[in-house]
């Protein structure tokens, strides 16, 4: 693997770890007080810090696939040769590479954003108050989405870094002068008989 290959792993982990790290630090139900006026006081909580490293190294794992890859499709045109002959492949990847990193930012963003309550009136019903609390699994969800979104993203990465190597190899027109003379007795003997 190569660095660049090796920085996004490191992020893609470091991503997951937190994201999971938020999950079991989030406000739970029975840590939420509940005053005279029925407002709902929410304990300060590591989840706000470990979603938003979680969503930082997300979003630097795809700015440097992004410029890695040169965005996929603002490649000069010489580099798009090799891409042209199969671009289905790389296409699909780069749209679940896409598609999973949007799902995952929202749920990290969002769990960052529920979690983080202050004082607001609860909800009566049933003579019971009830506080909003952010549902398990929406951070974990998030890391896991980072995950196949790192993991896709480097598969992604490696196989148009691999067509590019390959596209020096392919066959082409030899730019070099001839190691031996070329002579066609066929010419001369031709040229001969016309004189």
């Amino acid at each position: 693997m190569d660095k660049k290959s090796i920085i996004v792993v490191l992020l893609g982990i470091i991503s997951v770890i937190t994201g999971f790290a938020a999950e079991f630090t989030r406000v739970k139900a029975s840590r939420v007080d509940v005053d005279d006026n029925g407002r709902c006081w929410y304990p300060s909580s590591p989840a706000l810090y470990f979603g938003i490293a979680s969503a930082a190294t997300l979003s630097m794992a795809k700015i440097i696939i992004n410029l890695a890859t040169d965005l996929f499709c603002c490649k000069a045109r010489a580099a798009q040769s090799h891409i042209s002959s199969n671009r289905t492949q790389p296409l699909c990847l780069y749209f679940v590479f896409s598609i999973t990193y949007i799902i995952g930012m929202g749920l990290l963003i969002t769990g960052v954003r529920l979690n983080e309550r202050h004082a607001e009136y609860a909800v009566v019903r049933n003579g019971y108050y009830y506080c909003y609390v952010i549902r398990s699994g929406v951070f974990a969800g998030g890391a896991v989405m980072a995950a196949i979104s790192c993991i896709v993203g480097v598969i992604y990465y490696r196989i148009l870094n691999s067509k590019g190597k390959d596209a020096g190899n392919e066959g082409g027109i030899a730019m070099a002068q001839p190691q031996f003379p070329v002579e066609n007795p066929d010419f001369v003997n031709m040229k001969r008989q016309l004189s």
